[in-house]
């Protein structure tokens, strides 16, 4: 690539587009062409708010039609998260795709080939990878030569007007999925980023608190199998009150490693380090690895290198729900 800017747009002005945005226009190597949502005055609002001199697009396909693209955003419902890819895709266009990456297994077997089939490159949005808390509780594994097993625990509150005031959430024909595939699974990825490749799940999903609002679940637990015998254990649930509470506990053949953002723990002991500063963009639970994750997607397609969260490994996380919905505490090979 040269060293001529990426022309860059962003489709789905909503809540995470801010932290995008953001990033996108810190970043030197990127310019922002155009905005899409089916809300024009949500993207007129966004580029006011990050002073845009940008095109405005209603429809997605005529901005890919009309847009010489480098690289899309995609910030939409979840439904529209695969058809919106493999568009991009068609177009020979790079995709940076907020998570999940599909919402069911059909879909994710149509992006991964529709990327094999071009050169167009797609990665996935789990920025929680990035955070300086992650990085640091990684290198402490690697250090004490790998983890063992580990536990994700996630206890946050989701109240009915969450759900109703978006006409596609908690429902699986739009959403997915609920707690697991929309919070859980940033919990879910990284206990894969600390285990390696799993290889089967069970689990149970209920909705406690939501009944007749929403049809998916508010609450989940399991346990999932990993290759060399190594395990996870994950409950989550969006059922709390007036918490955002996530952890991963780590063990290693030497001690217990904790993460619980911004903060790592080591037997318990908070440890003092300089990297764990946080500089937060939105809501605290985002993290602030958005940036990090960002520029290190523009510097690959600037080298011609791996994305930094390939299909080929963040389809772990999603592979792992997916299982688990249908495991009903019965073992899923996944």
């Amino acid at each position: 690539m040269s060293n001529e800017l990426f022309k860059v747009a962003l489709v789905g002005c909503g809540v995470i587009s801010e932290n995008h945005l953001k990033a996108l226009t810190e970043n030197e190597n990127v310019c922002i062409v155009a905005l899409c949502d089916k809300k024009l005055e949500r993207a007129n609002k966004r580029a006011a708010e990050y002073n845009l001199n940008c095109k405005i697009y209603q429809n997605y396909e005529e901005m890919l039609d009309s847009e010489k693209l480098d690289a899309v955003h995609i910030c939409t419902p979840h439904y529209l998260h695969a058809p919106m890819t493999l568009s991009a895709l068609k177009h020979n266009i790079n995709v940076f795709l907020e998570k999940p990456t599909a919402i069911n297994e059909k879909e994710l077997l149509e992006m991964i080939e529709a990327e094999k089939a071009g050169s167009a490159k797609v990665c996935i949005c789990f920025q929680n990878r990035y955070n300086p808390s992650t990085i640091l509780a990684k290198k402490l594994v690697e250090e004490d030569g790998g983890a063992l097993s580990a536990i994700g625990s996630l206890f946050w509150e989701r109240n009915e007007e969450y759900y109703t005031k978006s006409d596609w959430r908690g429902r699986y024909a739009t959403e997915g999925g609920g707690t697991m595939i929309n919070q859980a699974i940033h919990t879910i990825d990284l206990l894969c980023e600390f285990l390696g490749r799993p290889i089967a799940v069970t689990a149970t999903a209920s909705n406690h608190k939501h009944k007749g609002i929403i049809e998916v679940e508010d609450t989940c637990e399991g346990l999932i199998e990993f290759e060399g015998g190594k395990q996870g254990n994950f409950f989550a649930t969006t059922a709390s009150i007036g918490s955002e509470y996530t952890m991963i506990r780590i063990r290693t053949p030497k001690r217990i490693i904790s993460l619980m953002p911004p903060n790592v723990y080591i037997n318990n002991q908070r440890i003092e380090d300089p990297s764990l500063v946080e500089d937060y963009v939105g809501k605290e639970c985002y993290g602030n690895g958005h940036k990090y994750l960002i520029k290190k997607f523009y510097k690959a397609l600037k080298y011609g290198t791996e994305m930094p969260v390939p299909l080929s490994h963040s389809q772990y996380a999603l592979r792992i729900l997916l299982g688990a919905y249908k495991s009903q505490d019965k073992r899923v090979e996944i």
